[in-house]
């Protein structure tokens, strides 16, 4: 099973998709503690779920050992700084990131990353949710995710093939 690092951002999408049992079964979520503390506040949506995957290791905590994250990723907020470290240090395969400049640091930076919309669509290649849930999840993600014209219309020509890498 992959080993793959998201952003609360992401994390928090794949969660209102209602993709999250079909999504632990497709990797092995890590994240930062800086995204841990997004997710697990207290009252908000999804927090308890979060807070016992990570209690119970289905989602793996680490911690980065860089020390001086903003360096590496100049005006990324601290979640996405965590998340990049991590990749770098070697604690996972790819990211998931949904946020638009950590992203574009990702690209540009030759950093291997989907967003959440793609992972949707490797679940369902891999047979993880049914074509029905897929377009549900699908249908969510346009309306609800902030992604371009340019984003959705390559995530939606996207096949097996050109997502090899992260499936």
């Amino acid at each position: 099973m992959k080993s793959v690092i998201i952003d609360s951002s992401s994390a928090i999408l794949l969660y209102r998709s209602n993709v999250i049992p079909a999504f632990l079964k497709y990797c092995t979520p890590v994240i930062p503690k800086a995204v841990y503390a997004e997710l697990a506040v207290p009252g908000h949506e999804g927090a308890d779920l979060f807070a016992d995957l990570c209690n119970a290791g289905a989602i793996k905590i680490h911690n980065t050992s860089t020390g001086n994250t903003e360096k590496l990723t100049g005006s990324l907020h601290a979640g996405e700084r965590e998340v990049i470290a991590l990749f770098r240090e070697g604690k996972g395969e790819f990211i998931i990131i949904d946020d638009g400049r950590g992203s574009a640091f990702c690209r540009n930076n030759n950093i291997p990353y989907i967003n959440a919309l793609l992972a949707v669509k490797i679940i369902f290649l891999k047979q993880l949710i049914t074509e029905s849930e897929y377009v549900t999840a699908w249908r969510w993600l346009l309306a609800n995710g902030r992604y371009s014209e340019k984003v959705t219309t390559w995530a939606d020509n996207a096949d097996e093939q050109s997502l090899a890498f992260f499936m």
